[in-house]
């Protein structure tokens, strides 16, 4: 009676455990697969009125495994100027949790809604984690009638998002959130790393074309120099990974000069960043996976996702071939991208049926 007992416990606890993973496993992205920011739904052509957004996953092999569609209209719309190649940027939080992107609460086929003062259109902060369900509830209200393009965030207690006019921090995030200017500069992405914030710009007036600024800044804050270029160059897309256990934090930054149409490569050795070299490219977007030495690097231009691996390593010149892996169809353009690499949450269960296992067989021998 003893061994049935326990055996029929194990069993139920095994049955829950895998009910749990039904929970679980509702995670609809894959860990390690690849999230575009998609604009346009093919029916016409993509101008400047808001358009639909998608979050396509892909494969790193390119192969299309869904379309999540973000709400187009009413209170929960998040849409994106159409033919805008600097907004729709994704960037991680630093957690790992999320994917960060931004948009507009207009309906999809209304004129332009960076063209709208706030009071009109409010800019908004959407995310999305594993689980595949796009949150489009934060929203900002003081940025005035400008682009956003991109938000980042540490564990979504706070946020800094990029506009067109400024770099911007957000306390205290709800759905009519309101912002402290950190640097007043046509800016495109915003990223966190070992907490320090990084951000690119567009801007003609300055030669820091990735500049950081500390610590969570909070307030105004004087930038430092991260990517020195030309007045007339631009940084859209960049992403900082780690390569020497030796120096602390993340050494490697990638980011792709729009102008030049170049993808470069930096360095930090702990003081500094210098020049790693550059590969041609007229990509927008990227994203970085990291095995051992080796970067695999994926990037979108408006049409295509591509990928590049620089087996290069830690404070050597970028190599590698840029090769094409999927294209966009008619009527749609790629804008971001980003992937979240976590645990499979089936292991759990794993781990679980191994203890009932494990249990059964101890209790059995015992009885």
């Amino acid at each position: 009676m003893r061994r049935k007992f326990v055996l029929r416990t194990a069993l139920t606890l095994g049955a829950a455990l895998l009910s749990f993973s039904s929970v679980v496993t509702a995670a609809t992205i894959t860990p390690g697969n690849l999230v575009i920011y998609r604009v346009g739904d093919g029916a016409a052509a993509l101008g400047t009125t808001a358009a639909k957004v998608f979050l396509d996953e892909y494969t790193t092999s390119g192969a299309l495994v869904q379309s999540i569609a973000v709400p187009f209209s009413g209170t929960t719309a998040l849409t994106a100027v159409g033919n805008s190649t600097t907004e729709g940027v994704i960037s991680p939080s630093e957690d790992g949790q999320k994917l960060v992107f931004t948009g507009y609460r207009k309906d999809a086929g209304g004129s332009s809604p960076a063209a709208d003062t706030q009071a009109v259109t409010t800019r908004l902060i959407g995310s999305i984690g594993l689980a595949g369900t796009p949150d489009t509830t934060l929203g900002v209200t003081d940025v005035g009638t400008t682009a956003i393009r991109s938000a980042t965030t540490a564990d979504s207690s706070q946020y800094y998002i990029s506009t067109a006019a400024a770099v911007r921090y957000i306390g205290t995030p709800t759905a009519t959130s309101t912002s402290v200017v950190i640097d007043a500069r046509n800016s495109r992405q915003v990223n966190l790393a070992d907490n320090i914030l990084y951000a690119s710009n567009g801007s003609t007036a300055i030669t820091g074309k990735v500049q950081q600024y500390g610590t969570m800044p909070t307030t105004t804050t004087a930038a430092v120099p991260v990517v020195t270029l030309a007045l007339a160059d631009a940084v859209n897309g960049f992403v900082l990974v780690d390569l020497d256990p030796g120096v602390a934090g993340n050494d490697t930054l990638y980011a792709l000069s729009t102008v030049e149409a170049l993808l470069r490569k930096y360095t930090y050795n702990g003081t500094s960043w210098s020049a790693s070299g550059s590969i041609a490219s007229t990509a927008s977007n990227l994203t970085a996976q990291v095995s051992g030495s080796a970067v695999s690097l994926y990037l979108t231009t408006s049409t295509a996702l591509q990928t590049l691996t620089d087996s290069s390593g830690y404070g050597v010149n970028i190599t590698g071939t840029i090769s094409t892996l999927a294209s966009a169809t008619t009527n749609t353009g790629f804008r971001g991208i980003g992937s979240l690499s976590v645990p499979e949450p089936s292991s759990l269960v794993l781990v679980g049926l191994g203890c009932c296992i494990a249990l059964v067989r101890r209790r059995t021998v015992r009885g």
